[in-house]
């Protein structure tokens, strides 16, 4: 199983990763990506970018050695009803939206407030999936998470940094993949790159899915045409 475009990654842009888009787009030719989403963080992470960088999304180049780059987001949610800390009118700029809970953003709350949180960002149109829901700072009722991502036609995240770095995560995201397995909900593999060299890194993320027996149809961005056939499917939605 291979995966084809990362859907997760930042450079220097987001306030506390370490490398350029012209790097990352070295290393994913490097890994064999046929493309990957730059994901910077939203305005509220400490020494994250503002609002307005988005506009300047233009003017970075479609292809870089040979790499696609899409034009995406890691938003911030800041509260228990899902509202995160970027606007309509840069959201429907972009080609992929994430949303993800972050502690230095919100803290934690029961797991009914952060199941909350969660499910008003999959009502919101423009975000396509939820970043990292593994993490067990923020105990989720995962069944609920899983029923309004079919409903939405949305995607949760299997973050391959979670396994390393999010002490804890595995045992959720084992549990996230038995459910979308079981209810036909598409994940996302992703690396969640903060510096070049991980850009393509997904081989623990990919072992738990492949042990979990997710079919590989429900692996969104396994391919550059998986990939392109949900963007399609997100201009419908939101009929762009």
């Amino acid at each position: 199983m291979k995966i084809e475009i990362d859907t997760h990654t930042h450079t220097v842009l987001s306030g506390h990763a370490h490398s350029t888009i012209l790097e990352n787009a070295h290393f994913a030719s490097q890994a064999g990506l046929k493309g990957f989403v730059i994901t910077e963080h939203g305005p509220r992470m400490p020494y994250g970018p503002f609002e307005y960088n988005i506009i300047t999304y233009d003017s970075i180049p479609g292809m870089i050695e040979g790499v696609r780059i899409y034009r995406g987001i890691e938003a911030d949610i800041l509260d228990f009803t899902g509202e995160t800390d970027v606007s309509e009118m840069y959201l429907k700029r972009l080609d992929f939206v994430l949303a993800s809970l972050h502690d230095v953003v919100i803290k934690p709350g029961t797991m009914e407030e952060n199941t909350n949180a969660v499910l008003g960002a999959l009502q919101n149109p423009y975000i396509d999936c939820i970043g990292h829901p593994g993490n067990p700072y923020y105990p989720l009722n995962y069944t609920e998470i899983l029923r309004e991502a079919k409903r939405c036609g949305k995607i949760l995240e299997i973050n391959n940094q979670s396994f390393v770095y999010r002490k804890g995560s595995r045992a959720n995201c084992l549990h996230i993949l038995e459910l979308c397995k079981k209810n036909d909900v598409r994940i996302a593999v992703s690396s969640d790159a903060h510096i070049c060299f991980s850009v393509g890194e997904f081989a623990v993320a990919l072992s738990a899915v492949k042990n979990a027996g997710v079919p590989e149809e429900l692996i969104m961005n396994r391919t550059m045409g998986s990939f392109e056939e949900y963007l399609k499917e997100r201009k419908e939605r939101l009929k762009v």
